[in-house]
C-alpha cells in the first residue's frame, strides 16, 4: 500500500526500508516477491537492480488495489 500512495516513480529498497523501519534486506526480499507477481519492476544496471517502479499493471490498476486492501 505504501508503494501504490508514495512511489509513483522510481524508488531504491533503502528508501523504502527507512520509510517503514525494517531492515534494507527485508525489503528487497518482498520486492523480490512483487517483481515475481508483476506489481514491481527493477531497474537495471549492468546486471544490479540499482531501483524499482509500479509496474504498468499496478499503476494503471491503483484505485482497484487499494479497495482490495481495505
Amino acid at each position: 500500500m505504501l508503494l501504490l500512495k508514495k512511489y509513483k516513480g522510481e524508488f531504491t529498497p533503502i528508501e523504502v526500508s527507512r520509510e517503514l523501519g525494517v531492515t534494507n534486506k527485508t525489503v528487497i526480499n518482498r520486492l523480490a516477491v512483487l517483481v515475481k507477481i508483476g506489481f514491481v519492476e527493477p531497474n537495471m544496471v549492468k546486471e544490479r537492480i540499482r531501483s524499482y517502479e509500479l509496474s504498468f499493471f499496478a499503476k494503471e490498476n491503483e484505485k482497484r488495489i487499494k479497495k482490495l486492501l481495505k
